[in-house]
């Protein structure tokens, strides 16, 4: 008498088993957001972008900041070869009650898919201890650094401007009583 063995139920179990440790990192690494690797500086365009040409220690840069991205980007300061320090500013009551220039605490927020207009007496990037006088017509490079630490470069040409005379608050990272910017 012959007897018959299946070996079918056999080779499905070492498969079974196979999918049942290979399903949950597949349906996890699909549900996964490409967005982890996407940094804050990936999701921001800069348009009409210049800077004030000056001959004194201080200036600024303005232009348009876009947030393409559907979360809240926070622009922080920055890095230039043309000045020691570059910061983001706003104008707010001072305690006299004038409008004064300071340094915007924690960052200028940009939310998702909003834009921000960097410009003088509002919004804007401040180049401070310039290491020479800026010239209409110089272009100048700015590396602007965002809340996670990436950065965004982007090239602006001096123009001359009469206006954004604005007064510097003291006590927010300058000694001067006049700015630039």
């Amino acid at each position: 008498m012959f007897t018959i063995t299946s070996t079918t139920h056999r080779a499905r179990r070492p498969l079974a088993v196979l999918a049942a440790l290979t399903l949950p990192l597949a349906v996890a690494t699909a549900c996964s957001s490409d967005d982890t690797s996407a940094t804050q500086a990936d999701s921001v365009t800069i348009t009409d972008q210049w800077v004030k040409a000056s001959d004194k220690d201080m200036t600024g840069a303005f232009g348009t900041v876009t947030n393409t991205s559907d979360h809240e980007v926070t622009l922080t300061g920055g890095e230039t070869d043309v000045a020691a320090r570059v910061e983001v500013h706003e104008m707010a009551p001072a305690a006299d009650g004038t409008m004064a220039m300071r340094q915007v605490d924690g960052g200028l927020k940009i939310a998702g898919g909003q834009k921000v207009s960097l410009e003088p007496g509002g919004n804007h990037i401040m180049l401070m201890g310039l290491k020479g006088p800026i010239e209409a017509g110089q272009t100048v490079t700015v590396t602007l650094r965002f809340g996670d630490g990436s950065t965004r470069e982007f090239v602006a040409q001096a123009r001359d401007f009469r206006g954004a005379n604005e007064e510097y608050t003291p006590g927010h990272g300058s000694s001067d009583a006049n700015s630039d910017g």
